[in-house]
């Protein structure tokens, strides 16, 4: 259900299996582990980006002032780009650890 939670609690759902789970189950702790950053890396990525974005900007790089529009559509297009995988990764997890039991 961790993998699967990408499609109705994103980041919330594994994070609460994990931390219910510590205890009980080595298989259930690992894949909620797993779920739970594979399904956060993208917002991590965005955040870096922006920040990296605003400072080069911030510190009047002439070069990203200049190509800010550009700079700013390349990290959009990687962003997208880790979305759709990580979000087929877990789709194809969630289906790896159903047909495993």
């Amino acid at each position: 259900m961790s993998y699967l939670s990408i499609l109705f609690l994103p980041v919330v759902f594994p994070l609460i299996v994990w931390i219910v789970a510590m205890n009980h189950g080595d298989a259930v702790t690992y894949h909620a582990k797993r779920a739970f950053w594979s399904q956060i890396f993208p917002a991590l990525y965005i955040l870096v980006a922006l920040i990296i974005y605003f400072i080069a900007g911030a510190t009047g790089m002439s070069a990203i002032r200049n190509a800010g529009g550009w700079l700013f559509g390349i990290l959009l297009v990687l962003a997208l780009l880790i979305s759709l995988l990580l979000y087929i990764y877990n789709l194809a997890m969630a289906v790896r650890v159903l047909l495993d039991r």
